[in-house]
Formats: structure tokens, sequence, C-alpha cells
């Protein structure tokens, strides 16, 4: 039978209207919720902190790499990092985490909060910029010249060029220094669930930024083109709010459990691969300092503190059983030992180093007494313990760089990498002048080092899959990817 052409039109508009109205509920139907399109930023922010963090802290890039090449630590067993053989495959990972990870992550906060401006989004912004700072400033600390412009415009694009470090330098200061001023106290940022280290604090946050720009241009004090950026960095982050108590301090606030628990704190449970450096411990107790009970535990064997020659060949039946030396501290080795961004004492040593040089005015050695002050405090030191202390260590503007370089040094205790930094940078040696530090006592395993590494070579995956801009960096620092290449910034 027929269907007439009036019922056909019909039947086919019902149909089209049914069609419309299922179409619009598809997208909700084929939306998984578990897997939004869009994140929140606050989640990424927490996510870009905890990659970082763990990233220097670990037993890998801390333990065996900035905890040895500052001489903290030393190593019970496995010897080989402190004698300067990488693992290459850590390297990579450190590079991989802080570009496709941290860096990933705060640029995603970026272009979101671009997209949908909120009242928010600014300090947002901001934040996320000045977190960057701080990682871009540790890759270029570790290796020299890296991707950063390139890496701005998009971190899944490949073959990213090398920026010149003294550019990348000049590109930090002046992205901090633009943060500062975009920062609104007026306004919300994060809420504070998804910021571990200021809890969405944005004045804090500008303390950090300014404290920050301090570190970096510190950093460059000796690079004879770079004195007018640095004195007028420095000048300007003070005037504008630098750290100025331990209650300013940048950290990452660990919890008791995996996966949240202090990372060494967890590699400490299965293994026992670090020991006190003789260094570190034998410095500590010619001046009587009351730290080296919260940094270091006594040998069980005699209850002395005892620490280890750095660089043993535990290969050659030179091993050391672990009851006669001491091992890292309960303290510090805690699940919820903070890990550490930058803290007041390094503000207040980098203040002590600008009036010796001339950037501000004021007192080398009031700067200096609060940078202990504060690390003690930090640290848990009794109070009437600090002041003898200071008086023990007193202050000598004549020999200031080996002054305040040792106890800088001090105070920086597990902060491995920012204390690996500091020792080329300011060669420190003891007070009077006498050698702090030694080549590791059964000798490198580095062809081009001898007595420490001044940088990271570049990871392998660098030159396999990015090689032409590999190589144009490898000419760059030198004609050589070695680890014995000076950073811009290290001249004497």
């Amino acid at each position: 039978m027929k269907i007439s052409t009036y019922k056909y039109c019909y039947l086919l508009l019902t149909a089209l209207l049914l069609l419309s109205a299922c179409t619009k509920k598809f997208d909700e139907i084929n939306t998984d919720p578990n897997n939004p399109k869009t994140t929140d930023p606050g989640y990424l922010l927490v996510s870009a902190q905890k990659k970082a963090i763990d990233n220097i802290w670990n037993e890998w890039n801390n333990g065996r790499t900035g905890l040895h090449y500052a001489q903290y630590w030393s190593a019970t067993t496995y010897s080989n990092e402190s004698r300067y053989q990488i693992r290459e495959n850590q390297n990579n990972t450190f590079w991989n985490l802080l570009y496709a990870g941290t860096l990933k992550d705060l640029s995603e906060i970026i272009r979101i909060n671009k997209v949908k401006v909120l009242s928010y989004s600014k300090n947002q912004i901001a934040i996320a910029e000045i977190f960057k700072a701080w990682a871009f400033h540790m890759l270029t600390d570790v290796y020299e010249d890296v991707p950063y412009t390139s890496a701005l415009n998009g971190l899944d694009k490949p073959n990213s060029e090398y920026d010149k470090a003294s550019d990348i330098y000049t590109g930090l200061l002046k992205s901090l220094a633009e943060q500062v001023t975009n920062l609104d106290i007026s306004q919300e940022s994060f809420v504070p669930k998804t910021d571990i280290i200021y809890g969405g604090n944005v004045a804090k946050w500008k303390r950090f930024a300014n404290s920050l720009r301090l570190r970096i241009a510190m950093r460059v004090s000796d690079v004879p083109s770079m004195q007018a950026l640095v004195k007028q960095t420095i000048n300007d982050a003070v005037a504008s709010g630098v750290f100025t108590s331990n209650a300013d301090n940048a950290i990452f606030r660990y919890q008791d459990a995996p996966p949240n628990n202090n990372t060494l704190n967890e590699s400490y449970k299965s293994r026992t691969d670090f020991a006190m450096c003789k260094t570190l411990v034998d410095y500590l107790l010619s001046v009587n300092d009351p730290r080296l009970p919260i940094y270091a535990a006594p040998a069980k064997d005699n209850g002395k503190y005892i620490g280890k020659a750095y660089g043993l060949n535990q290969q050659n039946g030179e091993t050391i059983p672990n009851g006669a030396i001491s091992l890292p501290g309960a303290a510090v080795l805690d699940a919820k030992s903070p890990g550490v961004y930058m803290d007041y004492a390094e503000v207040e040593f980098i203040l002590a180093e600008a009036v010796e040089r001339g950037y501000i005015s004021g007192s080398a050695e009031s700067h200096y007494k609060n940078g202990i002050r504060a690390s003690m405090e930090d640290r848990g030191v009794a109070a009437a313990d600090i002041d003898p202390y200071i008086a023990r260590v007193p202050y000598n503007g004549g020999q200031w760089k080996n002054v305040i370089g040792t106890q800088k040094w001090i105070a920086m205790y597990m902060q491995g990498l920012e204390g690996w930094f500091e020792r080329i940078r300011l060669d420190i040696k003891k007070p009077n002048g006498d050698i702090l530090f030694v080549p590791p006592v059964d000798g490198s395993l580095d062809r081009d080092v001898t007595v420490v590494p001044t940088r990271m070579t570049y990871p392998v995956d660098e030159q396999q899959l990015n090689k032409s801009n590999y190589d144009k960096a490898v000419q760059s620092i030198g004609g050589r990817d070695s680890k014995a290449a000076k950073h811009f910034w290290d001249l004497y």
C-alpha cells in the first residue's frame, strides 16, 4: 500500500525532530565525567610543585648528585656517583620531569587562565610564571644552555632550540620583575588546598619572587657585563619585599605516608646507601656546631660523630661498616621533613654578600648573624645555644667569601644542588683560608673532572632526539659536552 505524499513528509519531519532531540544529549552521553577536558588549574599547581620537589629531593638527583657534590653525604656502598660517574637514565628523568612535568603543568595553568579570564586569573598566571622561573633557573644551573624561549611556546614541541644561559638569566629576572608587579594582594589566587607552598597567599608569593630575584642576581655577581642589572635587581627586590622570617620559607610539606612522604624517607626504608661526609662532620665538630646532632646520627658502634671519607672505591675492599660511621639524622629523614625550594637563611646570607659587594648599604655582619640564627631556629636548635655559637664563628670582612660561604653551605644542608652551585660559585674555603673540600679519595671516574663537576652533561635523549640543537649547544659551552665545562657565571 502506498503512503501519501502528506504522510511521507510528516513522517520525515518527525524523524528529523527526534534526531535533533537525540543529538542535543549526545555530547553529554559521550562525555566521561572522570576524564574532563579542562583541568582545574589548582590541581595542576599541586602536580607541578610535587613533581619539582620530588625530582630535586630524591635519592638520585639529591642523594647521589647534589648531596655528594656539596660533600654533605658520602656513599656507603655504591660510590661511583660520588666519583662522578652518573646514571644516564636518571639524568634523562631529571630533565624530562622538569620539562614535560612541572613546566608543562605550569604552562597549562597559564593557558587555561588566558582562555577564560576570571578575577583570580592574573594572580594564578603570575604564580605559575614565578614557579616556572624557579624551574628554568634550576635547569640552567645544572646544564648551562637549555631550551627556554622555544620551550615557552609549547612543551610538546620537538627539536627545541637552546638559549644561552646568560640570556636565560636576563629573561628570568625580567619575568620575575613583571610578575611581582602583576600580583594583586587584593585578589584571590589558588584555593589553599591546591597550593602546598603558600596556600594561595599572594603576599608570600610576592616575597618568594623577590627572594628568587636575589638568588639569580647574586649567582651572576662576578659577571662584569651584568653588574648594573644585578645591583638594580637586588635593590628593587629588597625594596619590594623579600623573606623576613622562616615563616616565609618556600617549602613543600610532606605527609606521613606514601606517596606523599619525603622521598628520601621512602628510600631509606629499604636500604642505607648514604652516610655523613667527613668534610661536613669534621668542620661541624671543629666549631662545635649544635646542628650536628640534628644533621647526623652518632655512629652506633661508639656513639661518636664520624664522617666517611668522600669518594672511597667500595669495590676494592674499602667498605666501612655502617655501624662505624654517622648516618643522616632522623630529623632530616623524617617522613614529614619538608623539601625546600628557598628559605630565609639563604636570603640573609645573600644580603650579607650584597653589602660586601657594594650593591646595598647596611651591615654585612648583621645579615650574616641573621642567616645563622634563621638556620638554627628552623632546625630546632635550643635558643640558649645560638648566641654562643655565633660568638664562636665571628664575622671577618677580610675573608667574607669564606666566612659567609661556610655558614651558607652549612645552612643549606639537604639542599644538595644549591649547596653544589654555591660551592663552585664562591670556591668556598674555611674562614682561615684552609682547604675545605677534597677530591674523591680514590679518584674521579670522569676523564675531565678531578675535584668536582661544574655542570651535568646533557641527557642522552637530547643527543639522540634533538641532535642538531644539541650540537649547537655543545659548541656554545666550549665545544665538548663535559662536566668540567664552566658556567658563564663561574669566572674564578
